[in-house]
């Protein structure tokens, strides 16, 4: 589970630099796979928090291999916090350096080195903040977060243990409202309202046409509530042993349940699917 940070603050991008990127990404995949004996690529997608973060040993070990492997595989950090917040982690920890980073639960998508935003996204239709803020501030159990934590394109809440019904109630009222948007409530207490059609799992399939991964060359790895759009793009799924009930229930031919947890787990799920390529 990830918490939210302050947005990454980042000057206008030029769309063109940002093409010739992607283009260099696919051919550098392009280069790593293919058939004989040429290594195949990997993108892999990775929550953070109590995924890659929340084991120290683990997380080290996890750099390690990550060097290893280095350039068959590709590492995106893919959080509820926003981008500042996970470059601090990466200087602050044993984190290593990511090749792009989907913040916001889905709503920023940042390309490394230099952190710029992807061009176009998130593609919004009939998304108003102030609207939903409106709804959240006013419904029962439910506290905004602070102004840190959100974004236009992501409004936060701390909602304890809602029910079903009440998150149904919420929707309603958020589509009374004139807006379309996705609910995500997780964890029995973090509740994050985001434009249609946005979230972990829809940031996650974008990054990987953008550089040119398949279905099956994109490897995703979480362990929460938050992190189940990520589980239902048809990617190959890595559940880490410290997962939350709705993910250890998965059951899918795509979806590797680990018998080990944080980062070990993430280390354990990637060489399986990678062993079956």
């Amino acid at each position: 589970m990830d918490r939210d940070r302050s947005p990454i603050v980042v000057s206008a991008s030029d769309p063109s630099r940002a093409a010739r990127r992607g283009r260099d990404a696919c051919d550098h995949r392009r280069a790593h796979s293919g058939g004989g004996d040429v290594e195949r690529s990997f993108l892999l997608v990775s929550d953070v928090d109590n995924t890659l973060l929340g084991d120290e040993e683990a997380t080290k070990r996890f750099a390690d291999w990550l060097e290893a492997r280095r350039p068959q595989v590709r590492l995106a950090l893919n959080s509820g916090r926003f981008g500042s917040s996970l470059l601090q982690s990466v200087a602050s920890s044993a984190l290593p350096q990511p090749d792009a980073i989907i913040g916001g639960v889905g709503t920023q998508i940042l390309i490394g080195p230099d952190w710029e935003p992807l061009a176009g996204w998130p593609p919004v239709i009939d998304w108003d903040a102030g609207a939903v803020r409106d709804v959240l501030a006013s419904a029962p159990r439910t506290e905004l977060q602070p102004e840190e934590f959100l974004s236009p394109y992501k409004v936060s809440a701390y909602a304890h243990e809602l029910t079903d019904a009440d998150v149904r109630e919420l929707e309603r009222r958020i589509a009374a409202a004139g807006v379309q948007a996705r609910v995500v409530y997780s964890s029995s207490r973090d509740l994050d309202v985001l434009p249609h059609g946005i979230d972990k799992g829809s940031a996650a399939i974008r990054l990987a046409a953008y550089w040119g991964y398949g279905a099956d060359e994109i490897l995703v790895a979480g362990d929460s509530g938050n992190d189940q759009a990520m589980f239902s793009i048809n990617a190959l799924g890595i559940v880490v042993a410290n997962a939350h009930p709705e993910l250890k229930q998965l059951n899918s031919d795509r979806v590797f349940q680990c018998s080990r947890a944080y980062a070990h787990g993430v280390v354990e799920g990637a060489e399986h699917w990678i062993a079956k390529a």
